[in-house]
């Protein structure tokens, strides 16, 4: 095996290189060997870490999660200025904090496995088994860590293969954690090989490594190419066929003092319109779905209030709405706020184009400093710290959104006419033309949506897919704001880390952002248009398929989550101490 000493840039060295590669393997670069390079980087700073002190061991960990501050989330600082109004200084505290919060699954990473081989010494005194007991357990403790420990804009080891789609595939029986459990146990495998008397360990995991990677390419071989039919709805080997348009209007964040300017909203408005109708005209087929991102048009929402005074009701924004439904003869989803009597709720709704009818979601997951504050109850004084954060409140159970669109169905999407304008502020002025439809034959589909980071989160998905009714077509909407973080580099690692949740779940996933990166994959994560830049105002249309949601789940990993994993973790440990304790007695006596 490797000799080692305490020089302190050995350590450095493999600090920076886990890094490197966390930033490197994930979008917008996508070096999938850079992914490899930092698990292998962090298997040889373990070892190292065991000839220093524990004390000096959580040092350098401690060193690590800022280290990956610094390179990979180095848009964090100015982004929570920017969403909360807090000063530089209070920042960057919390940038650290952070770091050290959201980081410390390396510690717990670390002891675990370092704990479980002074355990397992205690049976057995077999250097050679000790080496091999190590190396597997490796993997195990780096999804153990990933599972265990809260993040607040999370990256797991999975991630680092963003860059390989044919090896991602493995994400369809494993998820996101079985990803990187394999390319843990495949990079710390090159370092067995240089021992020749674990040479064939190294070469099985290598092996086991490859196996993985040809399955996954097998899928991405095996699965259909989505033609694109002359109209749509088109219902083709099973799957729905819709035509589906991403609006990206790239407005500015909305700050609280533009709550109240009525330039700022009008251009929000009159931008998403003009978008809208624009690609309706341009599509073909027409569209079936068009999708706002999150905050499109902020600070409002279409549900009147009793008291108008306290109510964020926009007559504008709901009458162009409707009016472009009316118009475009498409579905829209958009994001709202509406006010409650519990409070303020963060939501997306569906407007149907055939009657005028809408479905609501409220968000279930907030974003800290962002979305509120947390401790705001017990130290009131934060709010003069953070006086750009929201007043918002999480919502309860996920809930799909039920659409339907008439297979026959003309659409004439056509540009306002002089007498129309100023019609758009009344809402209720295009209802009745709406509901005025005839019925004809339709089909019913059905979103799963999933507001900004909540798609960063497997669990959260999973229960939107258990709530979800069977037997439907079936798609998630990840709407988007991530205008506030000011950062291209944000907006792909955002984007990478979302893509994953398609592949998982066997789900088409549509993803509409404000300033970008907007963009829509099919279930075995392939782009279904090509991504929209960062700061690009623009439309892009795509073919939208749907599967039918089956009981438990259209993958394996939806159906069984992370059990699997749990098998394997229990099978390993007890096998080794079995042998392990074996041999103890067998010397004893």
């Amino acid at each position: 095996m490797i000799r080692f000493s305490r020089n302190p840039i050995r350590p450095f060295l493999y600090l920076i290189g886990i890094a490197s590669g966390i930033l490197f393997g994930m979008e917008p670069f996508e070096f999938f060997p850079a992914g490899g390079l930092s698990a292998l980087c962090a298997y040889i700073l373990f070892l190292e870490l065991r000839e220093w002190k524990l004390k000096s061991a959580i040092f350098w960990l401690l060193g690590l999660s800022q280290v990956i501050n610094l390179i990979v989330f180095f848009w964090i600082p100015s982004s929570i200025s920017a969403i909360s109004g807090a000063g530089a200084g209070i920042s960057w505290i919390l940038f650290l904090v952070y770091g050290i919060f959201s980081h410390f699954k390396l510690i717990i990473f670390y002891l675990g496995w370092n704990f479980s081989l002074l355990l397992y010494n205690k049976y057995i005194n077999s250097p050679e088994r000790f080496t091999i007991f190590g190396w597997l357990i490796f993997p195990i403790w780096g999804v153990l860590s990933d599972l265990i420990m809260p993040q607040l804009f999370p990256w797991y080891w999975g991630n680092l293969a963003e860059g390989n789609l044919s090896f991602s595939q493995i994400a369809s029986w494993t998820g996101i954690f079985g990803v990187g459990f394999f390319l843990l146990l495949g990079s710390s495998s090159l370092v067995l090989i240089r021992n020749p008397s674990l040479k064939r360990y190294g070469i099985a995991g290598i092996l086991i490594f490859g196996i993985v990677w040809t399955l996954g390419s097998f899928r991405l071989y095996s699965a259909p190419d989505y033609t694109v039919p002359n109209s749509t709805p088109a219902i083709e080997d099973g799957i729905l066929k819709l035509s589906g348009v991403l609006i990206q209007p790239n407005t500015s964040p909305g700050k609280r003092e533009l709550a109240e300017n009525p330039e700022f909203v009008g251009q929000t408005i009159s931008t998403s319109l003009e978008l809208g109708l624009r690609s309706s005209l341009e599509t073909s087929p027409p569209p079936d779905l068009l999708f706002l991102p999150e905050s499109a048009i902020p600070f409002h929402g279409t549900i009147p209030n009793e008291n108008p005074g306290q109510g964020v009701y926009s007559s504008t924004f709901h009458g162009a709405l409707m009016y472009l439904t009316y118009k475009s003869g498409a579905d829209i989803l958009y994001n709202e706020l509406n006010r409650f009597p519990e409070g303020l709720k963060n939501q997306v709704t569906l407007l149907s184009s055939s009657n005028g009818e809408v479905e609501r979601y409220d968000k279930r997951r907030l974003l800290a400093f962002g979305e509120y504050i947390p401790f705001e109850s017990t130290f009131p004084f934060l709010r003069k710290l953070f006086k750009e954060t929201s007043f918002y409140i999480t919502g309860g159970d996920p809930k799909p959104l039920i659409g339907n669109r008439s297979l026959r169905r003309e659409r004439i999407p056509s540009l306002p006419t002089e007498e129309e304008t100023p019609l758009i502020q009344n809402p209720d002025h295009f209802r009745p033309i709406l509901t005025s439809s005839g019925k004809e034959e339709n089909v019913s589909y059905q979103i799963l949506p999933l507001i900004c980071y909540e798609a960063m989160f497997s669990y959260l998905v999973r229960d939107s897919v258990k709530f979800a009714s069977k037997n439907t077509y079936t798609f998630f909407v990840n709407p988007t704001n991530d205008s506030w973080f000011s950062s291209d580099i944000e907006a792909w690692q955002h984007a990478g880390a979302v893509r994953f949740r398609a592949i998982e779940f066997g789900l088409t996933l549509v993803r509409p952002a404000v300033t970008g990166i907007s963009l829509a994959v099919d279930p075995y994560g392939r782009n279904l248009n090509h991504p929209t830049r960062y700061g690009e105002k623009d439309t892009r249309s795509f073919l939208l398929p749907a599967t039918k949601l089956k009981e438990g789940g259209n993958t394996f990993y939806s159906e069984w989550g992370n059990l699997p994993f749990y098998l394997y973790t229990i099978l390993v440990f007890t096998l080794f101490f079995l042998v392990g304790k074996k041999a103890f007695f067998k010397t004893k006596g």
